[in-house]
């Protein structure tokens, strides 16, 4: 006899899934809405100026071809067409990330059986106001990008271990072939997913090593290792090179002034040409063993995907098939030893807790939670997580844009865990409500928690204004005490009121409080990073950045241009020194005779000037300006600008003993806390300089921009 089932209203899964999605709509519209305003307002970054410059270069049908040190072809060709949709400028040469890193807010949608409904939405609002993930929708570079193919990498792996699905195989082909033509921490992503299935496959591939199991027999977890080692075999051939000091051969070149960086020389050639052939062959020779009409159509879908991207579509064939299948990886193998960045071991955490302070606390707290009682997804978003930042610990490599794939895992598990607390309902009085039941109005709110929530935020607020009166030089000790009576009241009120609330349901109030309390936080580290200072590196997220002062002679030499008539025939002349030429490369391309290859400085291969310039405008490196100013009688009087400049790394060097003496001290106190909360520190920006040298009689204005005052004495 059939079971009778409940009877609901017609009308709760409409009510549902509309609730669900317009809460989607508006969080991604305002996710849109910050990733597009000001887009063209910031500097060009000295990387991002190459990677716009390469897209025009394709855009205006120069062609282009791979190069490992700038990373995949991706970016490269999204930008160019997007050019052609809209034209080239700064905003879109920025569109790309700015709607991939709307798209990735997206993406927890696709796991929601996984997260949890309000698991993936808690994910999704965390993404889309997340300081780093903000700033780097905003930037050309391949981070976000990462991201995306990761998610969605995952994604299809567990919808591929529920349904057994080819179509979720087919589509995992096709994202790891545009995460490898992107970026080359995809090979850090593949080993992830990978062991992580090995693990879990363990017994498959044992048995089928004694040849006691086949291919075909394999669970869904070998299934897909077995996809992923059969794709991305070839790919890894260039890890020989690890060894190649043992084996007295150069399999990966690290001299680029002999040869380009990655490349293997002489005899290396024929052990890297047997070394790829031979994983080639035998990852077709296990595909087609496995299911060989599911091998052959993901094979073609990665395959095809990755040549096109690598040969420029077919205008680079054996020079892209070379660079992509070998020196992508072997490039970023000599670049280990060269350490750029330099950071130490511990910079992750240091700009880690100035950003992104919510998913490495609230995220921390879920890699305990779910590797102690958590389910399967649970412990693999904690072994992703591990293992990840343990690896870009140890990469010699640490740059601030590489603190995106540190926290997304992360930030994936704070939104998971604040999900499944959020699903106990803290607010409501009694009975199980739904989310989209308590949204819609139809939950009886408990009003003593939420006095308990306001209560504690209160005190989390009164609370650090009060550090920060008691640090600073400025103390007012009638604040002080005001500040101290308010937080004793706010302590008896949370403890009377807690007692208001149900045992069952404290823990997670208590969460979710904090949790909202330490994201309030972060919106306006968020919109600061991201649109006050975007390019002022008092922030640790802008690192090195091209200087505000260079778009703003970039409107001066328009202005001579238009005013002299001369247009685009404008003649300027850029010192070329101390990499100078970028970002002027991007922002002088539309100019037809314009010197970016001559440098004046007294190194090897310069030359000094003997006569004046034959150029309208001259942009002087600072250290040729003295030997050049002989000859500069006929412009006028030079407008000195930075080009680049930095944030002053005093957290270099820290040691236990150090920090110790930190904490117990007032003035590190407050420093730390002045720089938390007002981007202040005691030191200079450091900065590398240039002049501009203009037609006489013409002037530029004032140029440049001042660094944020002083608001605490420490």
């Amino acid at each position: 006899m059939a079971v009778p089932q409940p009877t609901r209203p017609v009308d709760r899964p409409r009510r549902r899934l509309s609730w669900y999605v317009v809460a989607y709509v508006l969080l991604l519209a305002v996710t849109l809405g910050m990733r597009l305003w000001g887009l063209g307002s910031m500097a060009l970054h000295h990387d991002e100026s190459l990677h716009a410059t390469y897209s025009w270069y394709i855009y205006m049908d120069r062609g282009y071809q791979h190069m490992p040190m700038m990373h995949g072809p991706f970016k490269f060709f999204g930008a160019a067409a997007l050019f052609h949709l809209l034209g080239d400028s700064v905003s879109t040469a920025r569109l790309l990330p700015a709607l991939m890193g709307t798209l990735l807010v997206a993406l927890p949608l696709l796991l929601r059986s996984y997260l949890g409904r309000t698991g993936a939405l808690a994910t999704s609002v965390l993404l889309a106001f997340s300081p780093s993930m903000l700033y780097y929708s905003r930037f050309l570079r391949d981070d976000i990008f990462m991201m995306v193919w990761s998610l969605l990498l995952i994604a299809f792996l567990w919808r591929y271990l529920e349904a057994r699905k080819t179509r979720y195989l087919a589509l995992s082909a096709a994202v790891l072939a545009m995460a490898f033509a992107t970026e080359e921490t995809a090979y850090l992503l593949a080993f992830v997913v990978g062991s992580y299935l090995f693990l879990w496959a363990i017994g498959d591939v044992a048995l089928w090593l004694l040849g006691l199991k086949p291919l075909k027999a394999f669970s869904a977890p070998g299934d897909f290792l077995v996809l992923m080692g059969t794709l991305l075999l070839p790919l890894g051939a260039a890890a020989v090179a690890l060894f190649q000091g043992k084996l007295g051969i150069i399999l990966a070149n690290p001299d680029w002034q002999a040869a380009p960086s990655g490349i293997p020389l002489g005899s290396g050639l024929y052990v890297a040409f047997f070394v790829g052939m031979a994983l080639l062959a035998a990852s077709v020779v296990i595909g087609l063993c496995w299911r060989p009409k599911v091998w052959v159509l993901c094979a073609s879908v990665f395959w095809g995907i990755w040549v096109l991207l690598f040969t420029s579509f077919f205008t680079n064939l054996w020079g892209g098939l070379g660079s992509g299948m070998w020196q992508a990886l072997g490039y970023w193998i000599v670049q280990q030893d060269v350490a750029r960045g330099g950071q130490p071991w511990y910079y992750y955490f240091v700009i880690g807790m100035n950003y992104e302070f919510l998913p490495f606390l609230v995220g921390g707290v879920a890699v305990v939670v779910y590797t102690i009682r958590g389910d399967n997804f649970g412990r693999f978003l904690v072994y992703w997580a591990i293992v990840t930042f343990l690896a870009l610990i140890y990469a010699s490599e640490k740059m601030p844009w590489i603190l995106v794939d540190v926290t997304f895992p992360l930030t994936v598990l704070a939104g998971r865990l604040i999900g499944s607390l959020l699903d106990r309902h803290p607010w409501h009085g009694g009975g199980q409500m739904s989310l989209e039941a308590t949204a819609l109005g139809r939950a009886r709110v408990h009003w003593p928690a939420v006095g308990f929530s306001v209560a504690l935020a209160l005190l989390v607020v009164a609370e650090g204004w009060w550090l920060l009166l008691a640090l600073s030089r400025q103390r007012n000790l009638v604040y002080l005490l005001a500040v101290g009576v308010v937080s004793l009241a706010l302590v008896v009120a949370l403890v009377y009121l807690f007692g208001k609330v149900g045992a069952g349901k404290r823990l997670a109030l208590v969460g979710v409080t904090l949790a909202v309390a330490m994201f309030g936080l972060t919106i306006p580290s968020s919109l600061r990073v991201a649109y006050v200072n975007a390019d002022v590196p008092v922030e640790m997220l802008v690192y090195t950045q091209s200087a505000p002062d260079i778009p703003q002679i970039m409107a001066q030499i328009d202005r001579v241009a238009k005013e002299t008539g001369k247009g685009q025939d404008l003649k300027v002349m850029v010192d070329s020194a101390d990499g100078y030429s970028w970002p002027w490369a991007w922002y002088l391309r539309d100019y037809r005779n314009v010197n970016l290859i001559t440098c004046f400085t007294s190194d090897p291969g310069c030359i000094k000037l003997s006569s004046k310039p034959d150029a309208d405008v001259v942009l002087l490196n600072e250290r040729s300006q003295r030997d050049a100013a002989p000859y500069m009688d006929a412009y006028g009087e030079p407008v000195r600008y930075k080009h680049r400049w930095w944030f002053p790394e005093s957290y270099r060097g820290l040691t236990p003993k150090g920090i110790l003496k930190g904490v117990i001290s007032r003035e590190p106190l407050c420093k730390v806390a002045a720089y938390f909360v007002f981007r202040e520190f005691g030191q200079l920006v450091g900065s590398v300089d240039a002049y501009a040298y203009f037609p006489k009689g013409f002037d530029p204005g004032p140029i440049g921009q001042p660094l944020p005052g002083k608001r605490m004495q420490c």
